[in-house]
């Protein structure tokens, strides 16, 4: 296997099972640990009644929801994605709901937008998939009126803690980081909120609980075999590794985690 099934949120519309991205966010987000990096996202915006903000990658609008509710009936939430199909979930899920959020497809790179026409703008976990996250983080301060609140959160791969075998661990989270198109961007963020002018900037760490089930999809099989298959692991050791998370799961004792950065800073 040369590509990882976790690489297709590049483009979505273009695989052949965009339902399992949507699982696999809704997996995320039912976790605790994410759960609290987003509560502390969206407060970080400011989101009184009255205000309207912009949400980059919004996937299937669950954040964009509960933001349109904090700021009421007089603000203005607009959430954009690259796929077609998480937007026609997000519009599916939102449908009925009486709240003020409009769902668009979207370039992050290059947004139809109006310059400083948001109160804040957010991204949760998308930069790792855009070809010019550089580029996406300017489009989010340009539309952000000056004073307002930009926040990113994104994770960095090379951070992923699982408690199994040293050895092989480290060869198996590298040939994950490594092959993806930035692995180690949650380190970065806080670099490129300088570099695009942003002042206050803050960073908050937040680490998040990975299940046998989201570590399985990270450094599970589908990246043991590209590992053997860059002669990174044997296959013995690739069985190893793979029975070893089986083992902790069915013993209850499976512990996993990555890390991951909340970025704000406002424009000038």
């Amino acid at each position: 296997m040369d590509r990882h099934k976790l690489f297709g949120f590049t483009d979505v519309d273009q695989t052949a099972d965009a339902g399992y991205y949507v699982r696999f966010l809704d997996a995320v987000c039912a976790e605790p640990s994410s759960q609290e990096y987003k509560r502390h996202s969206l407060a970080l915006l400011g989101p009184v009644e009255g205000r309207r903000f912009l949400d980059v990658g919004c996937g299937p609008g669950d954040d964009a929801r509960t933001l349109a509710a904090q700021v009421g009936a007089g603000g203005a939430v607009v959430a954009v994605d690259g796929s077609r199909a998480m937007i026609d979930e997000a519009q599916r899920r939102a449908a009925g709901c009486g709240l003020p959020v409009e769902f668009r497809v979207a370039d992050a790179h290059r947004l139809d937008l109006a310059d400083d026409s948001f109160d804040g703008s957010r991204c949760d976990r998308t930069f790792m998939h855009l070809e010019e996250p550089k580029r996406a983080l300017a489009e989010m301060a340009r539309v952000t009126r000056p004073g307002g609140a930009v926040v990113v959160y994104e994770v960095d791969f090379e951070t992923v803690v699982v408690d199994a075998d040293r050895s092989l661990g480290r060869r198996v989270v590298n040939c994950w980081c490594d092959g993806f198109r930035d692995g180690w961007i949650g380190r970065k963020v806080p670099r490129l909120f300088h570099e695009a002018g942003l002042r206050e900037v803050a960073v908050f760490p937040h680490t998040l609980r990975l299940t046998y089930f989201l570590a399985s999809q990270l450094v599970g099989p589908a990246t043991t075999d590209r590992a053997v298959a860059a002669g990174v692991l044997r296959p013995d050791e690739a069985r190893a590794w793979l029975e070893q998370l089986e083992a902790a799961e069915k013993a209850g004792r499976f512990f996993g985690t990555l890390c991951g950065f909340l970025v704000v800073g406002r424009k000038g």
